[in-house]
């Protein structure tokens, strides 16, 4: 299990690096939620959140859709392509960061919850603010 820790880091060390070339939204939002799965990979890995003998794969139903539609959203942002899909990639990305936050307070992480979905919150603000004053 440390194996999807490890890549999990290094998908979000690439694309905080590609966000600091290039600063998008998209790939910012992506760096996070890969960073955010790291984590959680690493205490899943580690027996915190998850005892030894429990079925924990259930969960990559649910993260590698939303990781790998953010990716792929990232990647078109970054590349400059025009289109809905960077749309798209913020709302996935800002659920992403919201659903974070729910799975860090189920478990006893509070802050940590609460910080993912301001985050998200900003995130989202941030990028309705500036799209609204290209328009003008």
């Amino acid at each position: 299990m440390n194996a999807f820790a490890i890549v999990a880091g290094m998908m979000a060390v690439a694309h905080l690096v590609a966000a600091w070339q290039r600063p998008r939204l998209a790939v910012i939002v992506s760096g996070i939620l890969w960073l955010l799965y790291a984590v959680y990979e690493r205490q899943v890995a580690t027996g915190v959140l998850c005892e030894a003998d429990c079925n924990i794969r259930v969960d990559l139903v649910f993260f590698i859709p939303i990781l790998g539609l953010t990716t792929f959203c990232a990647y078109q942002s970054y590349m400059g392509r025009p289109g809905q899909m960077r749309i798209v990639g913020i709302v996935l990305g800002a659920v992403g960061l919201f659903v974070s936050g729910l799975v860090a307070e189920s478990h006893g992480y509070g802050d940590l919850a609460f910080g993912a979905v301001v985050l998200g919150g900003l995130a989202l603000g941030v990028y309705a603010l500036k799209s609204k004053s290209k328009t003008r």
